[in-house]
């Protein structure tokens, strides 16, 4: 890294600009949405939206929604991890098989699973069974793609230099493979979460009797427009915090690995 020059003067950091940004776009929405330029039925002021949301969180229903969509997308990630991680390894162990099931793999990636709701409701019944089993398959895929994709990039060197060096199994995935598998892991995670955030939501919203998706929905259908904006803030909310803690478990591991 170069370092910076006497007098020169300090880079402004990314997360200060990132807040004035939000600030800056919140204020804008604000001044428009007093100015009639927009419609109120579309999209209603910021201050509207943060009442509705106060209005929201005095109430019980709402920390019933929150749990519900919580429980939903931590189990479905949680299962995408477990399921999607060691098929990773195992397409990079086994380059065939990897090389058979990558193409499905992928055509299940961009085939929106949605469409199999009907099947998973005819077979498991209303619940969340049906809506935790396709958020684990939208999260899943990325996350094995991703680590196979990861661990094939790793140079052969380094395996080899942890065997020279009495590297048990276990101790050359921790102490070599994980560490500079990281940096094409880790997205794979991100997006296997935002994936299941996505399946959980989008499923709840067309079919659910509680959860964040549903409760959007039903301010929608009944035209309680900053009710709904204030649910969809809270889903935004959620999503930025998993995402800085990815961050911290990126920054973690690296540091581990130097």
């Amino acid at each position: 890294m170069r370092a910076a020059r006497p007098g020169a003067p300090r880079p402004i950091p990314a997360r200060l600009v990132r807040w004035l940004l939000f600030a800056a776009t919140v204020a804008v929405l604000e001044v428009c949405a007093r100015a009639g330029m927009f419609d109120p039925l579309a999209l209603p002021a910021p201050a509207q939206i943060f009442s509705a949301l106060l209005r929201l969180a005095r109430g019980e229903e709402f920390y019933t929604d929150l749990n519900r969509t919580l429980v939903t997308v931590v189990a479905a990630f949680g299962i995408g991890v477990v399921g999607g991680l060691p098929l990773g390894v195992v397409f990079w162990k086994l380059p065939l098989v990897g090389d058979v099931f990558e193409p499905y793999l992928v055509t299940m990636y961009a085939l929106p699973t949605l469409v199999f709701y009907p099947v998973l409701l005819a077979v498991m019944g209303l619940g969340p069974a049906p809506i935790i089993t396709i958020a684990s398959v939208m999260a899943l895929i990325p996350i094995a793609l991703n680590t196979m994709v990861a661990l094939r990039s790793i140079p052969p060197m380094l395996p080899k230099l942890g065997r020279s060096v009495g590297c048990g199994t276990a101790q050359l995935y921790r102490k070599v493979l994980l560490p500079a598998a990281t940096p094409l892991a880790v997205p794979g995670l991100r997006l296997g979460f935002a994936y299941a955030v996505i399946g959980t939501v989008a499923m709840e919203f067309i079919l659910a009797v509680s959860g964040l998706g549903f409760r959007a929905g039903y301010h929608y259908r009944f035209f309680d427009v900053p009710e709904m904006y204030a649910e969809v803030l809270v889903i935004g909310v959620l999503a930025v915090l998993f995402n800085a803690l990815f961050g911290v478990l990126e920054r973690r591991i690296r540091r581990d690995m130097l």
